[in-house]
C-alpha cells in the first residue's frame, strides 16, 4: 500500500510572497505587464516603476481547512524619477509536508507499534525588488526571494542487550537555503501595449548542499524565461503569459466605472488547466481593495489525499506555484501613500482659442489651439509628463513624449485638439472645463491649471470658405430625393441633347427647380455665422448666401458634378464677405463656344482629371429669378473680382475647389 502524505497548513499553502500575496495578479493571471504595487513586486518587480511614491500593502485569505491567515506585509518606495524599491514580509507563504510512516518491532511474544515522521517544510518570509526605468519606453526589475528548505526525519533503533532491548529515538536534521531571482524587462509599444521578457528561478545556493538522501525533496526550481503581454484600453486589460516550462497564463481585466474592475483568468501547462480565477478590485481615493478566488482543477486532491508518488511525479518546482494548492479566496489592501515630494515644474502660461468648432475638423484631425509654458526651477534636469483632463467626446493632447527641461529653463508646448471617429454633435454653442497637469510621476503632479473653451454650435461657421465643406452633404435622404425627382421629370429633355451637354443641362434644370422653392434671404457677414446645413434649407425654403451655395453644391455633388466656391471679402462693401458658385460643365475648352461666344461668361479650370474644361460661375442670391439670370451676374461678378479688380492678387478674393 502507497504511503500517504500528510499536508498541514500551517499558513497559506499555495505561494510564496511573489504570487498569491496579490489577489489582483491571481484572478487576471496573465498578470505580468499589469504589476503596479508592492504586493506584487515578486510576479514582476518591473511593477514598481508604476508606484508614485510610497505604497503599502498587506494580503491575507481564507481557506476552509485552515480559515483566515494573513499572508503578506509588502511596502515599496519610489525613491528617485527612474528607481523604485521594495520589501516584502511573507510569514503566510510556509508549505510544511509530514510523510507518517508505522514501524513493528516483534520482542519475543511482545509486538511494539511505533510510528516516526519526515516533516518537509519549504518557506520564503523575505523578498527585496529593485525597478529601474532608463528610458521612457523600458524599465527593468530584480526581485530575489529568500527561500528556505528543513527536512527533519525521526527514526527509531532498537539495539539488543542480554536483558530487555534498547530502543532509542534519533532524530535527523538539514537546513538549506537560497536566494532565486527573477530579472524582468518591460517595453511600451505604445500606451495601450506592452511586452514583458523575464527569467526566473536564477539560484544562488547558501551553505550546504542538499545531502543525497534528500535530494528527492528538493525544490526543482529549474530556470525559466516568459514572455509576457498586456493590452490596456480604456474599461478593458487583456494579459497573457507564455514559458519556456511551458505554461499558458491568461486573464482580462473590466472597468465598468473609474473605481470598480472585475477579473478573469486561468493557469495552465503544457497538459491541462490547472486553475482559473476570478476577482474583483475597488479603488476608493488613496485606497485599494482587491479579492479573489482560486479553483485548482488540477486534481492532485481528487480523493481528498496524496501519495508520495504523487508528491514525486508532480516535479515540485517551487512553492511560489505548484499544484499542491486547495481553493481559496484571497484579499488585500493597499495604499498609496504620498510622502514628500519636491515640486520642481510650474505652469507659467496657458494660451488657447476661446473658440472651437470641431464639427468643422477632419476625423483624427489634430488641430493646434495654443500652448502651455513649462518652467523647471529645480537645479537638475527633469523629464516632463503632460496630461489633460476632457470631456470624453474631445481630446486635449501635447507631444509631450520625451520632454525635457534643463534647469532653469522655460518651454513652450503646443496644445492639440482633436475628434474621434464620431464628431460630437453640439446644438448650441456649450462652455466646456479642462484642467492641465504638470509632473514628473503620473498622477503626481508639480502643478495643475484650469481652462474652458466654448465650443460651437452644429451651424456655427467661422466665416473660412474652407470649412463650408463640411457643411455639404451629397447623401442626405431630402438632397436625394430632390434631385432624383427633378432629374425624372426632365429625363426626355435631359436624354435628347448632345452628351457634351448633357452636365450642364442637368445642372440647368436643377437650379430652374430651386427658383421655384428658394428665397434668397439677405445676412451679409464677415466673421462668425448661422450655416444650415441642405436639408434644413430646403425644408426652410430659403436661407443667406452661405445657406445657398451650400445647398447648391451638395445638389450638383449628388449627381457627379463638380463645384468650388468662389469666396469674395471687402471687394464690394467694406466689411462685406460673399460667397457665390462655379460648376464643371464637363466641357472641354476647345469647345467652350457650344455654351456661348463670350469668354467673360465662363472661367477655365482643371478638372479632376487634369483636363481644362469649363466651369460657370452661379449668382446663388439670384436663384430665385432663374439659372440665365444666375450665369449672367455670377460671370459678370468673377470677372470683376479676378480680371478687373485681381482679388486673387490682393488675397481678397479666392476660388475653393470642392474635393467629393
Amino acid at each position: 500500500m502507497k504511503p500517504r502524505l500528510a499536508l498541514f497548513l500551517t499558513t497559506l499553502n499555495l505561494a510564496i510572497a511573489q504570487n498569491f500575496s496579490t489577489p489582483r495578479g491571481i484572478s487576471i493571471a496573465g498578470f505580468e505587464a499589469f504589476a503596479n504595487s508592492a504586493l506584487s513586486s515578486g510576479w514582476n518587480p518591473v511593477g514598481l516603476m508604476k508606484i508614485y511614491d510610497w505604497n503599502i500593502g498587506m494580503s491575507n485569505y481564507y481557506e476552509k481547512n485552515s480559515g483566515f491567515r494573513i499572508h503578506s506585509f509588502a511596502v515599496a518606495k519610489r525613491i528617485s524619477e527612474r528607481q523604485s524599491l521594495s520589501f516584502v514580509y511573507s510569514p503566510g507563504s510556509t508549505l510544511e509536508f509530514i510523510f507518517p510512516s508505522n514501524v513493528t518491532i516483534n520482542i519475543g511474544n511482545t509486538t511494539f507499534k511505533a510510528n516516526y515522521d519526515k516533516k518537509i517544510t519549504y518557506s520564503s518570509s523575505y523578498a527585496f525588488g529593485y525597478a529601474l526605468k532608463p528610458t521612457e519606453r523600458l524599465s527593468i526589475g530584480l526581485n530575489t526571494n529568500y527561500i528556505t528548505e528543513n527536512i527533519s526525519e525521526t527514526i527509531y533503533k532498537v539495539q539488543m542487550t542480554d536483558s530487555l532491548p534498547n530502543i532509542s529515538l534519533e532524530t535527523t536534521e538539514f537546513k538549506s537555503a537560497k536566494l532565486s531571482s527573477k530579472i524582468s524587462a518591460l517595453y511600451e509599444l505604445s500606451k495601450n501595449l506592452s511586452l514583458v521578457f523575464s527569467f526566473e528561478n536564477l539560484s544562488n545556493t547558501l551553505g550546504e548542499r542538499m545531502p543525497e538522501k534528500f535530494k528527492e525533496f528538493e525544490l526543482k526550481d529549474k530556470f525559466k524565461v516568459k514572455f509576457s503581454t498586456g493590452l490596456s484600453l480604456k474599461n478593458f486589460k487583456f494579459g497573457f503569459e507564455l514559458s519556456s516550462m511551458p505554461e499558458v497564463n491568461a486573464g482580462v481585466e473590466i472597468s465598468p466605472t473609474d473605481f470598480l474592475f472585475l477579473r478573469g483568468g486561468f493557469f495552465s501547462d503544457a497538459k491541462e488547466i490547472n486553475g482559473v480565477s476570478i476577482g474583483a478590485g475597488f479603488k476608493i481615493g488613496l485606497f485599494g481593495f482587491d479579492i479573489a478566488f482560486f479553483k485548482n482543477t488540477s486534481n492532485i486532491w481528487r480523493d481528498g489525499k496524496l501519495t508520495q508518488t504523487e508528491f514525486f511525479e508532480t516535479n515540485f518546482r517551487n512553492p511560489n506555484f505548484n499544484k499542491f494548492i486547495h481553493d481559496k479566496i484571497l484579499f488585500s489592501i493597499s495604499l498609496d501613500a504620498f510622502g514628500w515630494y519636491e515640486k520642481s515644474i510650474r505652469i507659467n502660461e496657458v494660451f488657447v482659442e476661446s473658440e472651437i468648432f470641431p464639427h468643422l475638423m477632419d476625423n483624427f484631425e489634430k488641430k493646434e489651439i495654443g500652448f502651455i509654458k513649462l518652467e523647471n526651477f529645480s537645479d537638475k534636469p527633469l523629464n516632463a509628463l503632460i496630461d489633460f483632463e476632457s470631456p470624453s467626446f474631445i481630446k486635449v493632447e501635447t507631444q509631450s513624449e520625451g520632454l525635457t527641461l534643463n534647469p532653469g529653463e522655460i518651454k513652450t508646448i503646443p496644445i492639440f485638439l482633436s475628434v474621434g471617429l464620431d464628431k460630437p454633435i453640439i446644438s448650441k454653442a456649450t462652455e466646456v472645463n479642462f484642467k492641465v497637469k504638470v509632473g514628473r510621476l503620473r498622477k503626481v503632479y508639480d502643478d495643475e491649471k484650469k481652462f474652458k473653451i466654448t465650443l460651437r454650435g452644429r451651424n456655427d461657421w467661422n466665416g473660412e470658405v474652407e470649412k463650408l465643406r463640411y457643411f455639404v452633404s451629397f447623401d442626405l435622404p431630402e438632397v436625394i430625393n430632390f434631385t432624383r425627382k427633378t432629374i425624372w421629370a426632365k429625363k426626355d429633355t435631359i436624354d435628347s441633347v448632345d452628351p457634351m451637354l448633357r452636365r450642364f443641362i442637368q445642372a440647368k434644370v436643377l437650379i430652374e427647380e430651386l427658383s421655384k422653392n428658394i428665397t434668397y434671404v439677405s445676412d451679409p457677414s464677415l466673421s462668425l455665422d448661422w450655416v444650415q446645413y441642405p436639408d434644413e434649407t430646403l425644408k426652410l425654403h430659403g436661407g443667406d448666401c452661405d445657406d445657398l451655395v451650400v445647398l447648391l453644391a451638395s445638389i450638383l455633388g449628388s449627381i457627379g458634378i463638380d463645384v468650388a466656391f468662389v469666396d469674395v471679402k471687402e471687394m464690394r462693401n467694406p466689411g462685406e464677405s460673399h460667397v457665390y458658385i462655379l460648376f464643371d460643365t464637363g466641357i472641354e475648352k476647345r469647345f467652350a463656344n457650344v455654351l456661348t461666344e463670350n469668354e467673360k461668361r465662363y472661367f477655365i479650370m482643371k478638372d479632376r482629371n487634369g483636363i481644362e474644361t469649363i466651369w460657370l460661375p452661379i449668382e446663388t442670391t439670384l436663384i430665385r429669378e432663374g439659372f440665365e439670370r444666375a450665369w449672367e451676374v455670377g460671370a459678370k461678378e468673377l470677372y470683376n473680382d479676378f480680371e478687373i479688380n485681381l482679388g486673387h492678387l490682393k488675397g481678397k478674393a479666392k476660388i475653393v475647389l470642392l474635393q467629393k
